[in-house]
């Protein structure tokens, strides 16, 4: 009768690991099985252009997925990164048409979404907030700003250099003349938040705080000031991304990135962090932000309705939720 209740406990742990297994290997099969399909799908898929302009556009909502993640890990959420992106790209390009050096221009949007970052750490571990709701309010506040700063409408007449900055090519031919500088910055980003998050005191902090707050706090962690600071870092993430949207289009525009955030918190649900925190990892949020991206990409080859494609990208949002709750759950 013992032979047997362990026998019935080795397989439930069994199946268990192996549900766990394929939760978190998913977003990879995923991703390989849409690549395949769309390339067999269109000719057009795996053209130089396309291969070209997904990597072109992929930096800056990239850049927020790693900003995004590195926030869940810890436990948080933040919905303004999208807001900060169009604010702090759009003081870089109104900046750089007023002649100011580049290095002024883009330490001054850093410097903003920094600020904007203080601003939501603060209120959150001040006065012990919900950071959905308050990220919610203040992206509202910072895109509203962006907006009634230039009425509305895109800066325009930037210099070259502005542009220069996300459409610099690296090769002209070869493999790397698929990427532009865009794309490079993103990369040496993954690397940086990987080594921070795996290797480093920072890194193990924020999964500290994520799993157990508490008990995070009796060991000696500063939580509040460890939050803060993780929120600051989106912040000069989300600027970043925003200097490189507006050096893509080469204007400034205050209505950019809308949506964008959504986006990032998927690809990174996706990916295997969770919304309680402690769990999560760089490679898997960019593997779920690149399978939103191909899949966004795929469908607009294939010629699908756009209000068509909304439906499926929030069905793509749902999924990232129901399989959060998979994973809590086991």
């Amino acid at each position: 009768m013992l032979n047997i209740k362990k026998l019935t406990m080795a397989k439930e742990a069994s199946d268990v690991s192996l549900t766990q297994k394929i939760l978190n290997y998913s977003v990879y099969i995923v991703l390989a099985v849409l690549i395949v399909y769309f390339s067999f799908s269109s000719p057009v898929f795996l053209s130089q252009s396309n291969i070209r302009n997904f990597f072109s556009q992929i930096p800056a909502v990239g850049l927020l997925t790693l900003a995004v993640t590195m926030i869940l890990i810890t436990g948080q959420i933040d919905l303004s990164v999208a807001s900060t992106l169009a604010f702090s790209g759009t003081l870089a390009a109104w900046l750089a048409t007023q002649g100011h050096h580049p290095v002024v221009v883009i330490g001054l949007s850093l410097l903003s979404g920094a600020g904007w970052g203080l601003v939501n750490g603060f209120f959150i571990t001040k006065f012990k907030l919900e950071p959905f709701i308050l990220t919610l309010g203040t992206g509202y506040i910072i895109r509203g700003l962006a907006l009634f700063a230039t009425n509305g409408i895109n800066v325009s007449g930037v210099p070259n250099w502005f542009f220069d900055i996300s459409n610099t090519r690296i090769a002209t031919t070869g493999f790397l003349s698929f990427f532009s500088s865009n794309t490079l910055i993103f990369f040496v980003l993954i690397g940086v938040f990987s080594f921070v998050l795996n290797k480093t005191r920072f890194g193990r902090y924020c999964f500290a705080v994520g799993s157990n707050k508490e008990a995070a706090r009796l060991s000696g962690i500063k939580t509040d000031v460890h939050i803060i600071k993780v929120y600051i870092v989106a912040g000069i993430v989300a600027a970043l991304a925003g200097i490189l949207t507006m050096s893509n289009l080469n204007v400034g525009a205050p209505s950019e990135g809308v949506g964008t955030d959504l986006f990032a918190l998927a690809g990174a649900i996706i990916g295997g962090s969770k919304f309680g925190g402690g769990v999560g990892t760089i490679s898997g949020a960019i593997a779920g932000i690149f399978t939103i991206q191909v899949f966004q990409n795929g469908l607009s080859i294939l010629g699908v309705n756009t209000f068509m494609q909304q439906v499926v990208l929030g069905i793509i949002i749902v999924v990232a939720v129901v399989i959060d709750y998979f994973r809590r759950k086991n």
